[in-house]
């Protein structure tokens, strides 16, 4: 079951409806920060989220005039930084660059410490990374109903490649066969690189992901559709998944920052009006940009709203795949 689109905001009215609020703060979320800040990435330092933190940290220090301090916890797919994030005092002077896979995701597929939407929070939307579907220059299909049609007419006969099993890029995939009522194959490789590698190649005849855009623009893939409800600005000719007739949620990928559900909800909302105002600033939305993401912008509860769709399609498609953990 597919649920209702939530509302979209403006970043305008995102921005005054924190103004508002942030008026109305206790005098404990009105001195916040007023110490260090420290930030825990749950990567190796030099990936997208590495970025994403020293972006947002150094600007985060320039308009407080507080220190942050990236601590880099690596390790389990990002497990082992929120396993460890989790355990750190609840006050709102510890963050966790995260996506949304911490929630619809990593807690399915790898043993955790923490319930998720109740012991995490995501703060804002940083930014979505499109999800592209692209297929072998060979492949008889320029559009997804024609994909759709030559699967069904040979079931089996097209694989898609991904970075590994429970990835969404595998996500995706799966999706895409259960919406479309197709039957393709599956070949998980060794990272991103290598399932793309394949599907120019023609080993495999999908891929999905934002890393295809620039073989698209060369012609050595063709692009079919971006998954979801909303274009991509570097391959613009290309319909949404939504538009070309598979509507409601679909697989995706986006960046957030989150602090833990007890954190008190003033600081917060805090953090939320911080970070937004942070995401407003044109540099940074061109930086964001230039990270290969559609910069975003969300209240506080819009931000939980996709968490709680995405655990809620992530986990169908998880079990339905057969590769949920035993808890």
């Amino acid at each position: 079951m597919n649920p209702t689109p939530f509302p979209r905001f403006t970043r305008r009215a995102v921005l005054a409806a924190a103004a508002v609020m942030a008026a109305g703060l206790p005098a404990q979320a009105q001195d916040f920060p007023s110490r260090q800040i420290d930030y825990i990435i749950p990567y190796n330092a030099g990936g997208l989220s590495d970025n994403i933190s020293r972006l947002l940290g150094e600007k985060l220090t320039a308009l407080t005039g507080q220190q942050v301090i990236n601590d880099y916890k690596p390790g389990a797919g990002g497990a082992i930084g929120a396993n460890f994030f989790v355990r750190t005092p609840a006050d709102g002077y510890t963050l966790l660059q995260s996506t949304n896979s911490f929630y619809g995701i990593i807690p399915f597929v790898t043993k955790v410490e923490y319930e998720p939407l109740k012991d995490l929070v995501p703060l804002v939307l940083v930014g979505d990374a499109p999800m592209i579907i692209a297929v072998n220059p060979s492949v008889p299909a320029n559009t997804l109903p024609e994909l759709i049609d030559y699967a069904k007419a040979n079931p089996g006969a097209l694989a898609f490649g991904t970075a590994g099993k429970g990835t969404v890029g595998h996500l995706s995939g799966e999706w895409l066969q259960k919406r479309a009522g197709i039957e393709l194959l599956h070949i998980p490789y060794n990272g991103t690189p290598a399932a793309l590698q394949a599907a120019l190649s023609n080993e495999a005849q999908i891929v999905f992901g934002p890393e295809s855009a620039e073989h698209i623009a060369a012609g050595t893939l063709k692009g079919i559709a971006v998954l979801g409800d909303q274009r991509w600005d570097k391959v613009p000719d290309l319909p949404a998944t939504a538009e070309a007739g598979l509507e409601g949620w679909a697989p995706r990928s986006w960046h957030t920052v989150s602090v833990q559900g007890a954190v008190p909800d003033d600081i917060k909302q805090k953090l939320n009006e911080l970070i937004n105002g942070i995401l407003e600033q044109p540099d940074v939305r061109e930086k964001v940009a230039g990270f290969g993401l559609i910069p975003g912008i969300e209240t506080l509860e819009g931000a939980r709203q996709r968490a709680v769709d995405d655990r809620e399609q992530f986990g169908e498609l998880i079990r339905d795949a057969g590769l949920a953990v035993v808890r």
